[in-house]
């Protein structure tokens, strides 16, 4: 009897222990750390524009691009000596967070490029921004990109990401195609399939497209889906590109000094380009001062992006009434619109958003809901959305009403 009531108690105590979540492989480790691995295909060219979209945007696919930023004057221009003998415009100022580790709830500042260019090596500051419009003639418009159709009404924003190493972004979304290029240092990218294990990361702060999960030490009893996820792992060293597709999951960190530039334009888009005309030969002139970018409020002209958007916000938890929705969105910007003077307007659309959505009038909405909307409802959406996107920039019309607020 003694036997048997050992044996039954390892046996119970083994399959405890195995149904234990924090003795899996990953948990108290770097995001990403754990098998299986998969490795991000890698090529040794910008292909053409047509082969672009038929091999890696239809098929959603990321892609390396090895050496190909090496096209633009950049890569051998872009030292710190060149930067501080730059002639910057006085009234120019650049965006610059405090901490290397993302948080997004911290302050930024802004200072002169050139000013952060003398400081950044010692104080740790860290620039997010678009690049400077006096040297945009350095960077050359990734080839797969040179079409007509995108540089006319595709193209959304670029990001200069610019330290001395160390940073750790969030592990996010972007709800666009990316083309990140990397002209010093290294960096290293965790990506996650959307597709096969969207369900199983936790995008809990879906205003602004983020999980709050810590990236240096994932704990699966907060977020357990990630021991159930495959992770792709790629390096890039300097003159590298990565292709990330529409929504794919991702998490970044550099090393060294760093300073890379990231180009998105509208996934949407893509369906409008005619790939055949397109720079068939990379055209190496074809610089940012030639090409403009329109910047994230034309995205809500599209339904299929704002449908996406409602369906992202809705994913983890199903349903939500009316003051979980309007957090949903606004996130952390309520002090800020409310010391503006805008968030009672934002509140009352969203409100407005919602109540269309909530296609059975029970103060719930529900995942469901959005996806059955018809297209009356998303077309009324589209409409909030846009006046939202006004009041959130403050850039709403004047009103002849000298009761309204300056900025509706």
């Amino acid at each position: 009897m003694f036997v048997s009531l050992s044996v039954c108690f390892v046996l119970l105590l083994s399959y405890v222990l195995s149904d234990d979540i924090t003795t899996r492989e990953g948990h108290g480790k770097p995001f990403g750390n754990r098998k299986p691995i998969q490795y991000i295909e890698e090529i040794d060219n910008f292909p053409d524009p047509k082969t672009f979209n038929e091999n890696y945007i239809i098929p959603y696919k990321p892609v390396k691009m090895k050496n190909v930023a090496k096209i633009s004057p950049a890569f051998t221009k872009w030292t710190d000596d060149y930067f501080i003998s730059l002639k910057e415009p006085s009234d120019h100022v650049v965006s610059v967070e405090t901490r290397k580790k993302e948080d997004r709830t911290q302050a930024v500042k802004e200072m002169p490029f050139v000013e952060f260019v003398k400081s950044y090596n010692t104080s740790g500051i860290y620039m997010v921004n678009p690049v400077p419009p006096f040297i945009g003639g350095d960077l050359v418009l990734p080839c797969p990109l040179q079409c007509r159709d995108i540089i006319d009404k595709g193209l959304v924003e670029n990001i200069m990401w610019f330290s001395s190493g160390g940073t750790k972004s969030v592990v996010h979304t972007d709800s666009v195609d990316n083309i990140n290029c990397l002209y010093r240092g290294q960096k290293s990218f965790v990506i996650v399939d959307p597709t096969k294990y969207g369900d199983k990361v936790d995008i809990d702060h879906p205003e602004g497209a983020y999980s709050a999960v810590d990236v240096d030490s994932v704990d699966y009893t907060k977020y357990p889906g990630l021991s159930e996820v495959e992770f792709y792992h790629t390096n890039l060293s300097a003159g590298d590109c990565l292709y990330i597709p529409y929504k794919w999951i991702h998490q970044v960190r550099s090393y060294d000094s760093n300073l890379a530039v990231n180009i998105w334009w509208d996934h949407f888009k893509n369906n409008d380009v005619n790939w055949n005309d397109c720079n068939a030969k990379c055209d190496p002139k074809l610089t940012f001062t030639k090409i403009k970018f329109h910047g994230f409020d034309g995205q809500m002209d599209n339904i299929q992006q704002i449908k996406d958007h409602f369906q992202d916000i809705l994913k983890y938890p199903k349903e939500m009434d009316a003051n979980k929705f309007l957090k949903a969105i606004l996130g952390n910007d309520v002090p800020y619109l409310k010391e503006t003077g805008r968030y009672e307007d934002a509140k009352s659309v969203i409100l407005e958003l919602f109540t269309i959505m909530d296609l059975d009038k029970d103060t719930i909405l529900s995942i469901d809901e959005v996806k059955l909307a018809p297209d009356e409802v998303w077309t009324e959406g589209r409409e909030l959305m846009i006046e939202l996107g006004h009041i959130l920039d403050g850039d709403m019309p004047e009103t002849d009403d000298e009761n309204q607020h300056d900025e509706l």
